[in-house]
């Protein structure tokens, strides 16, 4: 982590799936999750926000020290009171049978069949589901317009100056007229990420 910076957030769909219950699953990540648990046992502030790939993660804070969120994410106050929301933003959408989809993978019947699935065969048939997902990628149009219209209602609800997203794989970048911001990060295929001053600032970096 970059010298003097206080905090790490990963902002959702880190991996293709992890099922947080899952020894297999652990054991596949170890070295990540070792990484994060190093970063918040030195004193920084680490905050992992599950994405719709990340499930029941919320055990981990058993046994790691990095804090484990909701998709809906947290907000987060700069000494000079600026509010940033930071939320993965499956749910920015006002999608209906996205959030029939939603309720039905998080459901209590998916869970209780994805725990007596043996692991190894749960990563294996999530991994080709993703692979599958992401052939139709291609032909999937996103409609930028109507995202900006749900993240600015979102930000209106929230009362926030800044909202932070991802999901969607894309870099928005809108400042509204009153200063207010919209942002999100890519993916881990499309590195990019945001660092944040203590005042407030945003400032996008793309690694080399």
């Amino acid at each position: 982590m970059a010298s003097g910076a206080k905090g790490l957030v990963l902002n959702g769909d880190i991996f293709d799936f992890f099922f947080g219950w899952g020894t297999y699953f652990q054991n596949k990540y170890l070295r990540l999750l070792k990484g994060l648990d190093a970063l918040a046992k030195s004193g920084a502030t680490v905050w992992f926000v599950q994405g719709n790939h990340e499930f029941g993660m919320e055990g981990l804070e058993n046994i790691f020290s990095f804090e484990i969120l909701s998709s809906e994410g947290r907000v987060w106050t700069s000494p000079q009171g600026k509010k940033v929301l930071i939320t993965h933003g499956d749910l920015l959408k006002r999608d209906v049978k996205y959030q029939i989809f939603r309720s039905f993978i998080r459901s209590r019947f998916v869970s209780v069949l994805a725990f007596l699935t043996p692991q190894r065969l749960l990563d294996q048939m999530t991994l080709w589901f993703a692979r599958t997902s992401r052939k139709k990628d291609k032909y999937r149009v996103l409609r930028h317009d109507h995202i900006i219209a749900c993240a600015k209602d979102f930000l209106n609800q929230s009362g926030v100056d800044t909202i932070i997203f991802g999901h969607f794989h894309h870099p928005y970048d809108e400042v509204l007229e009153d200063g207010r911001r919209i942002l999100s990060v890519t993916s881990w295929h499309q590195p990019s990420c945001l660092v944040i001053t203590q005042d407030g600032s945003l400032t996008r970096l793309t690694p080399e």
